[in-house]
């Protein structure tokens, strides 16, 4: 090479090691601007998840129309727009957690268009900063205060798979096999439960079979979440997309030792079914938990209480069974100075049973308490006292009113077809239900409803407590 090419190589490389520098400059200016914003209390991270069908979108979007427009929000019950302190919000895209911004304007073009409907549920992970303007006074003088609040937003079913990073393959499949000799579960799919029973976990595997059977069971779990409306499904990703992942429980399994499985060939069924339960873990559940949790201040868990309740008694305890396995997987415990920036640990747990204008207002209280017994029973053990946990009653878009016929209270709404609709539910009971108390919720699901005309540019976004939220959110950072 000539000396000229030398030179030419050489400059081109100083260029390339130049650009480098600055990028990574800029990127540790950047995270020193994370940081700093951790350390003094103005930047704050949220998790926000749902069990199926809990209109998470629809939060998230609420939350956002309702503090970026405090001149049309209604939040009595949140101090900073009370008092007048709110100014405002802006939206930005989540740089540092590089993750796709959640499309909040695709969510408000579908509650506002003509006809309004529900946004689409978000099948991936996304995010977004909301940057909190707040008016504050020191000295006597005001001034503006920043508050950066990353919500972070990821689907309820990925959190049914958390509780697969304590279990190996033949520990779930004992598991699995205890939940699928339940009546509902049994009813939805008695031929593909039997072939799973008739299958040896010994046997030289025919892949071609445990294809088909993955395929079915595949169908097996979305009848679960569908019709029989059952929260606790694994592998949770399968509810969301077609992805091959290929296994399901051995419930022919016995009493083999640890030693005895591993003894068997690698082309035996169980080690076939083995080894794609451990890339999914290894590869899927294991990654998303280490990327994603560690940066969470804050979770925020909606539920479908209502539907579930109308459901019935196996339906709730379902519902009570995910909350029990996912509560140990969260880091639990106060945020020091030093854990802030390094390994921050969820510092406050919230549950929020949403749709509540399927109910009437008298019994909002009423299933406050009734989601609080099912989460008193869950986090009553030793291993989380001292977790702040808290639980709500909200409706993020309000979709109904209250009017009285013939001197009984109903609701009034329109369906998702348009008709204008009246109609009324079985009163919410305070407490959890007993043998007895079931027939008192025969009378099936309330109507699903749409969106209310009217909101947009001019309008206000009607809710039910969406303020009394913001404060279990936030209330102690503003």
């Amino acid at each position: 090479m000539s000396s000229e090419n030398r030179g030419h190589t050489g400059s081109g490389r100083l260029r390339g090691l130049k650009k480098q520098l600055r990028h990574l400059g800029k990127e540790a200016l950047d995270k020193s601007h994370w940081a700093a914003e951790r350390l003094l209390d103005k930047r704050l991270c949220i998790g926000i998840t749902g069990l199926s069908g809990a209109g998470k979108s629809t939060l998230i979007t609420s939350l956002v129309y309702q503090l970026s427009h405090p001149d049309r929000a209604q939040l009595p019950g949140f101090a900073p727009a009370l008092n007048g302190r709110l100014i405002g919000a802006d939206l930005h895209p989540a740089v540092d957690s590089g993750l796709p911004l959640f499309e909040y304007q695709r969510c408000i073009e579908a509650l506002t268009a003509n006809p309004p409907r529900w946004p689409e549920s978000t099948r991936d992970l996304s995010a977004l900063e909301l940057h909190l303007h707040l008016q504050s006074r020191r000295f006597g003088r005001k001034y503006c205060q920043k508050l950066i609040l990353e919500f972070r937003d990821y689907p309820g079913e990925w959190l049914m798979d958390l509780p697969l990073l304590r279990l190996d393959f033949a520990t779930w499949c004992r598991h699995q096999r205890d939940l699928l000799a339940s009546e509902t579960r049994r009813d939805l799919a008695p031929a593909l439960l039997a072939r799973l029973e008739n299958l040896n976990p010994e046997a030289t595997a025919d892949l071609r079979e445990l294809d088909s059977l993955w395929q079915d069971y595949r169908q097996f779990l979305r009848d679960c979440r569908g019709s029989a409306r059952l929260s606790y499904l694994q592998p949770g990703r399968a509810l969301l997309d077609n992805d091959e992942y290929g296994f399901f429980p051995l419930t022919a399994l016995a009493h083999q030792s640890a030693a005895e499985l591993a003894a068997l060939p690698e082309g035996s069924v169980y080690r076939v079914l083995e080894a794609r339960y451990r890339e999914y873990v290894e590869t899927l559940v294991s990654p998303f938990v280490e990327s994603h949790f560690r940066h969470l201040d804050r979770q925020l868990v909606l539920v479908d209480l209502i539907g579930t309740l109308f459901a019935g008694e196996e339906a709730l305890e379902d519902m009570r069974m995910a909350f029990g396995h996912i509560a140990d997987t969260f880091r639990y415990g106060s945020n020091g100075l030093l854990r802030k920036l390094w390994r921050p640990r969820i510092d406050r747990l919230v549950f929020a049973a949403t749709k509540v204008d399927q109910v009437l207002a008298a019994d909002h209280d009423a299933l406050r308490q009734l989601l609080g017994q099912q989460l008193q029973q869950v986090f009553s053990g030793a291993r989380h006292r001292g977790l702040p946990l808290y639980c709500e009653a909200i409706a993020a878009v309000r979709c109904s009113n209250e009017s009285v016929r013939d001197g009984r209270r109903m609701l009034v709404g329109h369906g998702m077809d348009g008709r204008y609709l009246g109609f009324e539910n079985a009163e919410i009971l305070a407490h959890l239900p007993q043998e007895g108390d079931w027939q008192h919720y025969n009378g099936g699901l309330p109507p699903q409803l749409r969106p209310p005309v009217g909101i947009g540019s001019e309008g206000y976004m009607p809710h039910i407590r969406i303020d009394a939220l913001l404060n279990l959110l936030l209330g102690d950072k503003v």
